[in-house]
């Protein structure tokens, strides 16, 4: 299939994801609409180091101090990301390290954002593997920090037709769902450019999946399917709107706020609506990525944004 007709046809067309009344068992029932919604914060590491580790980053933290700096500002959830940490693999001695530097800053581990690790869909089987391999290390640190979820970036690019890629992706997410099951971590998918983006392609793949620990990390900003020119999905609310009952997790991104400490490119009460119906349980991960702030001014900002709502519920 060619790139314009994935975009026509899959953007475009209504009705391309299967209804949640169509989908039977324990997800539908999980996910009903008379469930009350019990949102929690969490702060994601971007909001404070926006380089890998290693590199220049001026206005960042080390990453062993990163949680005391979040319980400073007030959070008692982190998120971590597998950039933040020294090499491509997990390491003993910095797990432990940052393991008990959670514990003194008296904060709980979520998730471990993990990305740069390869596409466990590749169109290419030895890629696949490396890939697989890398994940499943990241996995096993998740539980060692007490995380009980771990994202994963896949399906990012359009380099293979919606179907084929389909194909490898519900492969590939059910051998490492079922991996990070014994693990007990859930594997979730975020809409993170490429097909991802695409919220009837992620919400197909993760019902064909079918796995009870395998869902969806819903970033309020990612919508980008295709780069250079920029290709968006056109409405990011009807997006998250079909993303919804399959979300696990969200990512609050932030960037501008208006004088009343609104943030001026998510209607954040409209996306917290859409998730109140359909009575999500979980946290929502506070990222600041703009530049008019410093950004501890920022990720403050966009917490009692996020506060600010939540208390109506």
């Amino acid at each position: 299939m060619k790139r314009r007709q994935f975009i026509h046809k899959n953007l475009f067309a209504a009705g391309g994801v299967m209804g949640l009344s169509q989908f039977p068992g324990l997800l539908q029932e999980a996910w009903a609409s008379d469930l009350k919604s019990e949102f929690k914060v969490s702060i994601a590491p971007w909001s404070l180091t926006r380089k890998p580790y290693g590199e220049n980053d001026p206005d960042g933290i080390h990453f062993l101090d990163y949680p005391l700096v979040a319980r400073e500002l007030g959070f008692e959830a982190i998120e971590h990301d597998n950039l933040h940490y020294p090499g491509d693999l997990p390491n003993d001695k910095h797990l432990a390290k940052m393991k008990q530097r959670t514990e003194e800053a008296g904060v709980t581990n979520t998730l471990i954002l993990c990305g740069a690790l390869g596409d466990i869909a590749d169109s290419r089987k030895s890629r696949r593997k490396k890939a697989n391999f890398n994940y499943e290390r990241w996995i096993e640190a998740a539980q060692f920090l007490g995380c009980h979820q771990v994202r994963v970036v896949c399906s990012d690019h359009i380099d293979i037709d919606w179907d084929e890629k389909m194909k490898l992706t519900v492969e590939a997410v059910s051998k490492l769902a079922d991996f990070a099951q014994g693990h007990s971590i859930e594997l979730l998918i975020e809409n993170h450019n490429g097909y991802t983006s695409n919220p009837n392609w992620l919400v197909e793949m993760i019902q064909k999946v079918n796995r009870p620990n395998c869902g969806i990390l819903g970033d309020f900003t990612e919508w980008r399917i295709e780069q250079n020119p920029d290709v968006l999905y056109p409405d990011p609310y009807k997006g998250y709107e079909i993303l919804a009952p399959y979300v696990k997790s969200v990512g609050a991104k932030s960037t501008t706020f208006d004088v009343l400490g609104n943030e001026l490119v998510t209607d954040y009460p409209r996306m917290f609506e859409i998730l109140n119906k359909v009575g999500y349980q979980g946290y929502i991960a506070v990222e600041y990525f703009g530049n008019d702030l410093p950004r501890r001014k920022g990720t403050t900002m966009t917490k009692e944004l996020v506060e600010r709502i939540i208390a109506k519920y």
